[in-house]
């Protein structure tokens, strides 16, 4: 049961993952086409940029919980790795605590103005605006299995990005 819960929660890290970077390209298609509108067609899209702020909103939370998976968060790496081994896992059950307790801030108030907000539109799009606020709700939630993982299974340094396995490499 808990080899098919872990192995389900990095199926949703990766499928987060891969929506946020197909959301950064439409992001990319929508900017570029308020680019050309604007300064080779002479009448700007308006719809495109507030589409395109609504796109990187959604791509930012969902990517969230790829972001607690992969040990991208620097700063609390280099606090780790410098401390003794013992103490290490310690620091990482507190820093999961903090993760969560985060998290489930941002779900509670995320679905708060998510549904105070309800009743307004998105100007040029006309949709309701909650939309783009549901994207806190949605990504706090949907970043809980990536840090949980973080914290059960950590990468090792050849798995991790370069960077950061160079950083590690350099304080150990």
């Amino acid at each position: 049961m808990r080899k098919a819960l872990l192995l389900a929660a990095e199926k949703l890290t990766v499928l987060t993952h891969n929506l946020a970077a197909l959301l950064l390209a439409l992001a990319t298609v929508l900017v570029f086409w308020q680019v050309v509108t604007r300064f080779v067609l002479g009448d700007a899209a308006a719809w495109s940029e507030v589409l395109a702020r609504g796109v990187v909103i959604w791509m930012v939370f969902l990517v969230a919980g790829a972001g607690f998976r992969l040990s991208a968060m620097i700063p609390l790496e280099f606090v780790r790795t410098v401390l003794p081994e013992r103490m290490q896992r310690g620091v990482s059950f507190l820093v999961l605590l903090g993760i969560l307790a985060f998290l489930g801030v941002l779900t509670w108030f995320g679905t708060m103005m998510a549904i105070r907000v309800s009743g307004q539109q998105v100007a040029m799009l006309n949709i309701p605006i909650s939309w783009l606020y549901a994207a806190i709700p949605v990504g706090a939630v949907l970043a809980i299995p990536g840090a949980i993982l973080e914290f059960l299974r950590p990468i090792e340094p050849s798995r991790a990005d370069p960077d950061l396995r160079r950083d590690r490499e350099a304080f150990e």
